[in-house]
């Protein structure tokens, strides 16, 4: 009988945060929706999106489908002949991408509230208020790696192809997670990263124009997601290059190698996220000709530390309380989301 009050007073504490939760999450939406419509570096390119493609119609989509992803394209087609207004367009991927990433935190993450305060202080502003489709892109492949983890491989497969037609070209890449599923592929892409680090200093962009610009005059294709990415190699500006020892992608190797410890206990999911995390590492560095391609496809794995940065707080605790090692990584998350947002400009107001 003692133990009936405790128990209550323990189910109405994990009522209240799973309130919490839910709270965080409408908020999440709210902000993503007024930041990507109206004050991010992305809006005035998204509105005028939702003006061309809502006003060409339904006879143009077959041919856009060549030049832009699929759900843009379906979505202002059916919001602005109905006269609602593009802010439907950036509500509609809020609520997709920030739910989805909100389910993957609650269901994987060993601290949701660690991850979703290190997701609110970079991913949360760079995807979901600013890279739209790219956000959603990230929230479908990493819901494919939730079933990865089960070793549904086929449906993984289905669901980033899926992201890639619907979301953004570029999730495709993911689909190399099938390659690396196992505790054994930490080996592999460590000798991978060995591998890339010597040729750091070799030029690809020519070889990279070459075979992109053949894959284009041997499909006979033009205005297509190819021709974006030979402008993007074509166009690389020499001056904009973050460096092997670029103080951000050092903190990035910095949590590679704390987490590396902790690899015994990993979940399955938690173990293709750590992967996916060395493999952002590997694109950073043999990508480093082409920052757009680095900086993108080098998020896109690199977010799996979103779900990994509850082992740095468990390393920090080892040298402090877990009091001050929550002060410290949410002190740290605080600064770099001002510094992210503001100094870097993220948000235009």
């Amino acid at each position: 009988m003692n133990d009936l009050p405790l128990s209550l007073e323990k189910v109405t504490a994990y009522v209240k945060k799973e309130y919490l939760y839910i709270g965080a999450l409408f908020g999440f939406i709210i902000m993503a929706t007024v930041i990507s419509s109206s004050f991010s570096r992305d809006s005035e390119a998204y509105n005028r999106m939702f003006e061309m493609y809502g006003a060409s119609g339904w006879v143009a989509l077959f041919t856009e489908m060549f030049q832009r992803e699929t759900f843009v394209l379906v979505v202002s087609k059916i919001l602005y002949p109905l006269g609602l207004g593009s802010v439907f367009l950036f509500l509609i991927h809020a609520v997709l991408s920030v739910s989805v990433k909100f389910y993957l935190i609650n269901e994987h993450s060993k601290d949701k509230w660690l991850s979703l305060a290190f997701f609110a202080s970079y991913f949360f502003i760079l995807h979901d208020s600013t890279q739209i489709r790219f956000g959603m892109a990230v929230a479908f492949v990493y819901i494919g790696l939730h079933f990865l983890a089960d070793n549904k491989k086929l449906l993984f497969t289905a669901i980033v192809i899926f992201s890639a037609i619907f979301f953004h070209v570029a999730s495709l890449v993911f689909i190399s997670m099938l390659f690396f599923t196992s505790k054994r592929s930490l080996g592999w892409l460590l000798v991978m990263i060995c591998f890339a680090i010597p040729l750091y200093l070799v030029d690809f962009r020519d070889y990279l124009l070459d075979i992109v610009g053949a894959a284009i005059n041997y499909l006979e294709i033009s205005g297509t997601v190819l021709n974006k990415l030979y402008f993007y190699i074509r166009n690389h500006n020499l001056d904009v290059h973050f460096g092997l020892f670029n103080w951000r992608v050092l903190l990035v190797y910095f949590c590679a190698i704390v987490i590396f410890q902790y690899r015994s206990v990993f979940s399955k999911y938690e173990l293709l996220c750590y992967n996916a995390l060395l493999l952002s590492i590997f694109i950073y560095i043999f990508m480093k000709d082409v920052v757009e391609i680095q900086y993108r496809i080098g998020g896109l794995f690199g977010f799996s530390l979103v779900f990994l940065v509850p082992y740095i707080h468990q390393w920090l605790s080892e040298y402090m309380s877990k009091r001050n090692a929550y002060i410290v990584l949410l002190s740290f998350n605080t600064v770099y989301l001002l510094k992210f947002a503001f100094y870097d400009k993220m948000i235009v107001i």
